[in-house]
């Protein structure tokens, strides 16, 4: 006898079994079971879990490494076939922010950062004898801009 499986599904055990004189079968039968998915792969970023398979309705969540932004959904299950839903997420370079321009007579809190991506913040202030005009906190954008 020949076992198969419906797609979406994986045979375990041997696909051919026989009848013997004695009137056992030759083999333990097979069995079909659910295929899982495969670890997805993300370039510039990670998933939190370890796992090298996963079974169906199983959920990743992705992060994406220092200077990325995740662009598509933060988790993913396992769906029937071995596929993700929703889509694996790519993790797509921020656009950095030039050095927080100087200015006259006073300076910024950044001495010890070299990389300027959106959402960090630089304060000012002045030197002694002076008054700081206008906003004290500058932000980077995901324009690239101060």
């Amino acid at each position: 006898m020949q076992y198969t499986c419906r797609d979406g599904y994986s045979l375990v055990g041997n696909a051919t079994i026989s009848c013997t004189v004695g009137g056992t079968w030759s083999r333990p039968r097979p069995r079909c079971e659910a295929i899982g998915c495969k670890r997805p792969e993300i370039e510039n970023g990670r998933t939190t879990g370890l796992e090298i398979m996963y079974r169906l309705a199983d959920t990743v969540v992705f992060e994406c490494d220092f200077g990325y932004a995740l662009k598509g959904s933060q988790e993913s299950q396992c769906q029937f076939g071995g596929t993700w839903d929703p889509p694996v997420p790519i993790c797509e370079k921020m656009l950095q922010c030039p050095s927080p321009p100087n200015i006259k007579n006073g300076q910024h809190d950044s001495k010890d950062v070299k990389v300027f991506i959106p959402g960090v913040s630089v304060k000012y202030y002045c030197d002694p004898g002076y008054v700081l005009t206008g906003k004290t906190t500058v932000s980077c954008l995901t324009s690239g801009t101060w």
